[in-house]
């Protein structure tokens, strides 16, 4: 493992760290080996956003007598509600769901603690400049938390919060298809982010590509540890699904931490295997790790593909939307019989949305889970 330093925090982190949003519906057993695996190796940047309190206890356990060993970065403004994903602004619940994640890490504090998931400029005010900033500084400066970071998809949101002064670390969506080519957003989202923006846009006609550009280099200049999420897109850059050509994950980590900005990089690992896959990297050669072939590649077009974050959630009749979209992507490149099995498992099935919209206006994507829940619907049969 290569250390870089985390902006002006100047705590070292390991070059890759650990997203832990998939190994969530995981057993024990396989919690303990993946965080077990990924110490070993030299991983010790932990990001943690899922608040669903079972899994804060499975890996409170899997990291028992390690705290020392690992950067916990913990969220602030995310609670689990009737079992599901809940973003939420309130600052009493935040600082009791704070609290709790606490006593399930069985730690007196969290290294980094991540304003979550902000996308619009109104939350963004609310965030930094109200209530739920004052309740983050009145933690921090009870030694509950060592510096304060920011979540977010949408650049010109994250490069306010980085000229802000109030953040040491953003975490931010990042990978070839979102920094080099620009193109997995169509040109409606691109113009609805400005409409909802619009106050901070440079110029209508100024392109996402480029206001990522901008948020990159106010890091520089900010000195802001920048970790990058979303390394692989959700795992559409590595599948033939939407690319006839697609990069290895080796080629994807190597994109990223060639760009200096970047301090670490989060992949999401479910298990082992998938882990191992990540941490080939270090035994990779130039050859394997060059990205050229990325840049010249001319079928780039993932269009508007689900990350499966489950940022749309809450939803009211409890579908898990990021899991039934990964399995009806599944089923729409090869319809198995062990992935109409993992459906008929799911506790609430497409067939059961209602049609209210909530997750259309959360997705931080641009993609319409209600129609994808029809879709489903459709192809499951239920």
């Amino acid at each position: 493992m290569n250390y870089r330093t985390l902006g002006r925090t100047g705590l070292q982190v390991g070059e890759i760290g650990l997203g832990t949003e998939h190994v969530v519906r995981e057993d024990q057993g396989m919690v303990n080996n993946v965080a077990a695996m990924a110490i070993e190796h030299g991983m010790n940047y932990f990001d943690f956003f899922w608040p669903q309190r079972d899994f804060r206890t499975k890996m409170g356990t899997a990291l028992k007598g390690k705290r020392s060993d690992i950067l916990l970065a913990g969220h602030l403004g995310v609670m689990e509600k009737n079992g599901q994903y809940n973003k939420t602004r309130d600052a009493a619940t935040c600082e009791e769901d704070f609290h709790d994640f606490l006593r399930r890490f069985d730690t007196d504090h969290v290294d980094i603690m991540m304003l979550h998931n902000v996308d619009e400029m109104a939350d963004l005010e609310e965030v930094l400049y109200g209530k739920f900033m004052e309740l983050a500084a009145r933690l921090k400066g009870e030694g509950k938390a060592r510096y304060l970071g920011f979540s977010s998809h949408e650049p010109l949101i994250a490069q306010r919060a980085a000229q802000s002064g109030l953040v040491d670390v953003i975490m931010f969506s990042m990978n070839p298809a979102f920094d080099a080519l620009g193109n997995i957003f169509p040109d409606n989202v691109e113009q609805e982010s400005q409409k909802r923006m619009h106050d901070l846009s440079k110029t209508d006609s100024q392109s996402v590509l480029a206001q990522r550009k901008d948020f990159y280099a106010a890091c520089e200049q900010e000195d802001i540890g920048l970790v990058a999420m979303k390394p692989f897109a959700g795992g559409w850059l590595l599948s033939t699904r939407k690319l006839k050509h697609p990069p290895t994950s080796t080629q994807c980590l190597e994109f990223l931490l060639d760009q200096k900005v970047v301090s670490t990089v989060v992949p999401g690992a479910k298990n082992t295997d998938e882990l191992a896959d990540v941490l080939r990297y270090f035994e990779s050669s130039a050859e394997q790790r060059d990205f050229s072939n990325i840049l010249a590649m001319n079928d780039w077009d993932l269009g508007k593909s689900c990350m499966y974050c489950n940022h749309c959630l809450p939803c009211p009749v409890h579908i898990n939307i990021g899991e039934t979209i990964r399995l009806l992507d599944q089923g729409l490149q090869k319809l198995t019989g062990e992935v109409k099995d993992a459906y008929r498992k799911l506790e609430v099935k497409a067939g059961q949305c209602i049609s209210c919209g909530a997750c259309v206006k959360r997705c931080p994507f641009g993609i319409n889970p209600m129609q994808r829940m029809y879709d489903a619907k459709a192809l499951f049969g239920m």
